[in-house]
């Protein structure tokens, strides 16, 4: 700042000196360069001023920097489903960085210790590895795309603990609607199980969220793969499926299954809730009659296939069941083959 003061004084000093030289000063040419030269410190002051103004907007600000997308790579809490890179909002996503040279709005990263297991990406070698890699917060997405596309990745740069990375990626997926209640239960369940969080309030309360929230996510997180593997996806489960999905799982799934199955081969095209509403069915039909919490249930298969079941429970007593009609002659040998069984009681 006084080097510059001191360069426009000189300026000024020299101005006089060539007027001086070439012609007589006029009383209004003399007073313009006095001014002038009184002038500098209020402008020198006002320099300063808006210098300091500008680095208390700046002061706690993010650094953000363009990073190689490969340096970046995906948080470990991260739990997008893999379809969702194939849905036509990514791909609108992809178009819009391509056509924009890059992503307009950062990524959020965090540093990864050099030295560190986290620091060298699957494929890499720590002799190979670049000197300093980072983490992803969030925009695990927009860092998919530019990956894809060959582009560098503009990022917010934030050293922040599991704890904090957890809780800001979740409020991001949350504002934005970003991940299914599936998804978000995933990375919830997986939270809970690894100790990052001792209970399911204070995860909630570290996320500022609802408990209840938490709980249906994660419910339908652990839902046996039996169910989830019958949508299309596990991102069509529902939050609001949670409860009668868990209780069903909770009393025996074995009716629900077979009728989902059963429809599904006859409409391999049936909707999420045309799924739901099949599961469900055999339980609203009965007037919600409640099976043995541990059923008894031995599996039938024939070349390596289920084709029915036998199935022990306390209100319905024991029962063969087959998925299929049995051509005549396998239905003689199983009626034969289960009487010989009660024979030798």
């Amino acid at each position: 700042m006084r080097k510059r003061t001191w360069e426009k004084t000189e300026a000024a000093i020299a101005a006089l000196a060539s007027v001086e030289d070439e012609e007589p000063l006029t009383s209004h040419g003399r007073s313009g360069i006095v001014r002038y030269m009184f002038d500098l410190p209020e402008q020198a002051r006002q320099e300063r001023d808006a210098l300091v103004a500008a680095a208390n907007r700046l002061n706690g600000a993010l650094p953000v920097r363009t990073l190689d997308a490969s340096c970046v790579h995906a948080s470990s809490w991260a739990n997008r489903h893999s379809s969702a890179f194939l849905s036509q909002e990514y791909l609108a996503l992809k178009e819009e960085i391509r056509s924009s040279g890059g992503n307009v709005q950062p990524i959020k990263v965090r540093p990864i210790p050099v030295g560190s297991a986290r620091a060298v990406l699957p494929g890499a070698t720590e002799a190979t590895a670049p000197a300093q890699q980072y983490e992803i917060v969030y925009g695990h997405r927009r860092h998919r795309a530019c990956l894809e596309l060959g582009l560098p990745v503009l990022t917010l740069i934030e050293d922040l603990s599991d704890a904090q990375l957890f809780a800001q990626m979740d409020r991001e997926n949350r504002q934005r609607e970003d991940l299914s209640p599936w998804e978000q239960g995933v990375m919830y369940d997986r939270a809970l199980k690894e100790g990052l969080f001792p209970s399911m309030r204070q995860l909630a309360e570290s996320l500022g969220c609802n408990t209840a929230t938490v709980s249906r996510a994660v419910a339908l997180a652990r839902l046996p793969d039996e169910v989830v593997v019958l949508f299309a996806s596990p991102t069509d489960l529902q939050t609001r499926w949670a409860a009668p999905l868990t209780k069903l799982a909770s009393e025996g799934l074995q009716v629900g299954l077979e009728q989902a199955r059963t429809r599904l081969k006859g409409n391999p095209r049936m909707t999420p809730s045309e799924i739901f509403a099949a599961l469900t069915a055999a339980d609203s039909a009965s007037g919600n009659r409640r099976f043995n919490a541990n059923p008894e249930t031995s599996t039938l298969c024939l070349g390596g296939r289920r084709i029915g079941e036998v199935l022990q429970d306390a209100k319905s007593g024991t029962t063969v069941r087959f998925y299929e009609k049995l051509p005549l002659p396998m239905f003689s040998a199983v009626a034969q083959g289960i009487q010989r069984a009660l024979d030798k009681f």
